[in-house]
């Protein structure tokens, strides 16, 4: 029962849970391509946020909770899951989009996972990300949006959002 209240939780304008995720391109710093369709048949965890410190620290727990959580798995489930954290670079000027993914690489390096920007801002229209908040989506091994959430993860939460993923992963495995 929580977790279906879980599952519609966001108040802003994200896709609602059962959507079917649109296609995505992004490409991370050091030239890396990613899109959805490389990634079907995985769970996908999607942080997406805009560049400002305030915002890529509003669920800085969630992140850490999910990253302990995915290194506490065996192999045979982590190799279900992709983990993609975007910055919305679609700002970028292009004098400065060199010095933009200088600094992707850098704070990938710094999060030690690699992240990606959304340098046309597809991604920011087509999932309707809501601006200047930390933006949560969990995508099924379909395609399917499974959860998503505009602003801060309560702890609360954090339960049965590793339920849901857990319930994802195993489905079809």
């Amino acid at each position: 029962m929580f977790l279906a209240f879980l599952v519609h939780t966001n108040a802003f304008c994200l896709l609602n849970s059962g959507t079917t995720a649109p296609e995505f391109a992004v490409v991370s710093g050091d030239d890396r391509h990613i899109s959805l369709s490389h990634l079907k048949g995985t769970v996908i965890t999607v942080f997406y946020e805009t560049r400002d410190k305030e915002t890529t620290e509003r669920n800085r727990e969630l992140k850490n909770e999910l990253n302990r959580f995915y290194i506490s798995q065996p192999d045979s489930i982590r190799k279900h899951v992709s983990k993609l954290a975007i910055i919305n670079c679609s700002a970028a000027f292009w004098p400065f989009k060199e010095i933009w993914k200088k600094n992707l690489v850098k704070n990938s390096i710094k999060e030690e996972m690699t992240i990606y920007g959304d340098w046309d801002g597809r991604f920011f229209e087509d999932y309707l990300i809501v601006k200047d908040e930390s933006n949560f989506i969990i995508i099924d091994k379909t395609g399917k949006v499974r959860y998503s959430k505009a602003g801060r993860v309560e702890k609360i939460d954090f339960s049965a959002i590793k339920q849901l993923l857990e319930k994802l992963v195993s489905e079809n495995s």
